[in-house]
């Protein structure tokens, strides 16, 4: 057997010893690299968080990952983040030692990594994919500094991928002369197997929604959306999973609503714990002002189990109306509750919803990543 190659993959989106539930996308993406690769992770940790997890409190990584301080101030000078991680880097020396021995690199968010990333590249020459994975683009291309340094750093990347296609219309919008490559996350449908039983047979509406607890995600027009169809006597219930900053506030609006008897907040729950509430709701519901293409979509539907989501992003590259799932009209609540009306009434196939994306699996996506880091063959 030939011996793997090595690859660093560097981002701070990633589960973390006391945060088992974050990004945990990536953690399925470097699983299945592992099978290509000698993979080591490069993870900053806010220096704040750091002092106070792996410092006050003892939590470690495994010997192939490096959990390390990065010295910033939130939200002040943002423009200067990359600059800041890489100076966080040297004062650590493990990190920098680590990045100037690598030959392939993935950098998976295009700000700060992305940037520190490329600088690096300037010494070693290594190969780098930059991933951008969404709002590093979206929110962050809107600011000059921050524009112009991600453009110098994508011209320096032998690869920026994207998760859908309209991501990378984006980038491509922002700057032509650069190689791009739609990448789309995978999904483990050996977790996240078809449902048993069918939906919207009951009386009752069962939804799930998963997700940070941010205005962003649309929550807030969800909960109104609730209110609106009991005020219509139609029996619903939503399971809420997840946790955000705005919590506080939404537990409020239910309250003031008067509709927490059908709104369960679950909170955030293991990624393995995600299935049995899918299985256990009618569809899941998605109305978020923007998206890559999410994750929970695309494990809902290997279940069998509907998505109502706003048309936003790349997630119309994965959902057909009425097929496997409703796209909500507008972002306001009467619309909402209108698409998930809409949704009890379609007759929905559980084989047809999961087949219509058998084809994002975990193992092509790494295969497909391995092809960019492989291309123009080398011995490296």
């Amino acid at each position: 057997m030939s011996k793997k190659k090595p690859l660093l993959f560097f981002t701070n989106l990633h589960p973390l010893p006391w945060q088992e539930t974050r990004a945990t996308y990536n953690l399925e993406e470097t699983k299945h690299l592992s099978e290509h690769y000698d993979i080591k992770k490069l993870i900053p940790v806010p220096w704040f968080t750091w002092l106070k997890q792996v410092l006050v409190k003892g939590y470690r990584a495994d010997k192939d990952t490096c959990l390390f301080p990065f010295f910033y101030v939130p939200k002040l000078m943002t423009s200067m983040h990359p600059l800041f991680l890489g100076v966080s880097m040297v004062i650590s020396i493990k990190p920098l030692l680590w990045m100037l021995s690598a030959k392939r690199v993935i950098a998976s968010w295009a700000y700060a990594e992305g940037v520190c990333a490329a600088f690096f590249k300037g010494f070693v020459g290594n190969k780098l994919i930059i991933e951008s994975l969404g709002s590093d683009i979206n929110a962050l291309m809107t600011k000059p500094l921050h524009k112009r340094q991600m453009k110098w750093a994508f011209k320096k990347a032998t690869f920026v991928t994207g998760k859908s296609q309209a991501l990378v219309t984006a980038i491509k919008s922002h700057i032509s002369q650069v190689k791009t490559e739609v990448v789309y996350n995978g999904v483990d449908f050996d977790s996240f197997t078809l449902r048993t039983s069918p939906v919207f047979e009951s009386a009752t509406i069962n939804l799930v929604f998963i997700g940070s607890v941010i205005k962003t995600k649309g929550i807030f027009e969800l909960i109104d959306a609730i209110a609106l169809l009991k005020a219509q006597n139609i029996s619903i219930n939503l399971d809420l999973v997840g946790a955000g900053a705005q919590m506080n506030e939404l537990k409020e609006k239910i309250n003031q609503l008067g509709i927490a008897d059908s709104v369960n907040i679950v909170g955030p729950i293991p990624h393995e714990s995600l299935m049995s509430f899918i299985h256990k709701s009618d569809a899941l519901i998605l109305p978020s002002y923007r998206e890559g293409v999410p994750n929970v979509v695309m494990e809902s539907l290997s279940t069998g189990t509907p998505v109502i989501v706003t048309k936003v992003g790349g997630i119309p590259e994965v959902v057909k109306d009425n097929v496997n799932g409703i796209f909500i009209g507008a972002l306001r609540a009467q619309s909402v509750s209108e698409a998930i009306l809409q949704a009890r009434n379609v007759t929905w196939q559980r084989e047809t919803i999961r087949a219509s994306i058998s084809h994002l699996t975990w193992t092509n996506t790494a295969q497909h990543i391995q092809s960019l880091l492989e291309k123009n063959n080398d011995s490296i």
